[in-house]
C-alpha cells in the first residue's frame, strides 16, 4: 500500500504539489500522467524517499523498488553479474527463471544488448527480493510495442500477487490493460479518475485509450490556458 496525505513540495519558489492526496492499495495500479515538468518523476522520488516533502506525509507498507527512466546497470558486466550485484545489495537470491525470457541473455554483456533488452534487465534487477511496492518511471519511453506488451503482462502478474504499482507514463495504450486509477498532474488542481470512467460502451482497450487521451488532452489544454 502507498498513500499520500496533504503532500506539498517545492523546487525553490515553484510549488509542484500543494495538498496532494492519493492512495493505491494492494494489487492496484495508480497511473501518474501529465505534461513534461508536471512532477511525475518528482512524486515517485518522494514516494521512494529520495526527496522529502515540504509538508504532508507518505505512508508505505512493505518493501519498495524504483525503476528509473534509465537503466543504471554496469555495461561491462554480464546480465548474470548485474543480477548477482543487485541481489547482493538486497540480500536476495537470483531466480532460476527471469522475467521477459531473459535467461538466454544471462551470459551476455550489457553493452551487447539492445535498449529494450537492457530495460528488461533493469526491471529484473529491481524485482529481486519480490518488493511489495513498485514504482515505474516512464518504462516504455522510446521502446517498441512488443516490449510494451511484455511489460503489461508482467504488471498484471505483479498485481495478481498483490503488488502495489505506481506507473508514470504518457501513452494511454501502455497502461489501459492494467490501471485502476489515473492521477493527472499539473499546475492546476490534480484530477483523479477511476479506470471505469474511461471504459466507454464497448469496453475495448482502444476505446478506453481514446477516452483517456481525450481527458488528458483537455487537461493539457487547460494547463496551456493557465499559462497565457
Amino acid at each position: 500500500m502507498i498513500a499520500a496525505q496533504d503532500l506539498t513540495f517545492s523546487y525553490g519558489r515553484e510549488t509542484l504539489f500543494r495538498g496532494l492526496s492519493f492512495r493505491a492499495g494492494e494489487g492496484e495500479c495508480l497511473v501518474l500522467a501529465g505534461p513534461n515538468g508536471s512532477g511525475k518523476s518528482t512524486l515517485l522520488s518522494l514516494v521512494s524517499g529520495v526527496l522529502k516533502p515540504r509538508s504532508g506525509r507518505i505512508e508505505k507498507t512493505g518493501s519498495l523498488a524504483l525503476i528509473p527512466q534509465g537503466t543504471a546497470l554496469f555495461e561491462d558486466m554480464t546480465v548474470e553479474e548485474n543480477l548477482l550485484f543487485f541481489a547482493g545489495l538486497k540480500n536476495a537470491p537470483v531466480p532460476k527463471e527471469l522475467p521477459f525470457s531473459l535467461n538466454r541473455y544471462r551470459g551476455k554483456k550489457l553493452s551487447a544488448l539492445s535498449g529494450g533488452s537492457k530495460k528488461r534487465v533493469s526491471i529484473a534487477c529491481a524485482l529481486l527480493g519480490d518488493p511489495e511496492n513498485i514504482l515505474f518511471d516512464e518504462p516504455c519511453a522510446g521502446l517498441d510495442v512488443k516490449y510494451q506488451e511484455e511489460l503489461g503482462e508482467l504488471i498484471r502478474r505483479l498485481k495478481a500477487k498483490g503488488c502495489t504499482i505506481l506507473y508514470a507514463g504518457h501513452e494511454p495504450l501502455e497502461y489501459v490493460g492494467f490501471f485502476d486509477r489515473i492521477l493527472f498532474l499539473g499546475r492546476q488542481a490534480p484530477q483523479l479518475y477511476e479506470a471505469g470512467h474511461f471504459s466507454g460502451t464497448s469496453g475495448e482497450p482502444y476505446e478506453t485509450a481514446r477516452n483517456v487521451a481525450a481527458v488528458y488532452r483537455s487537461f493539457c489544454e487547460n494547463e496551456e490556458g493557465d499559462n497565457q
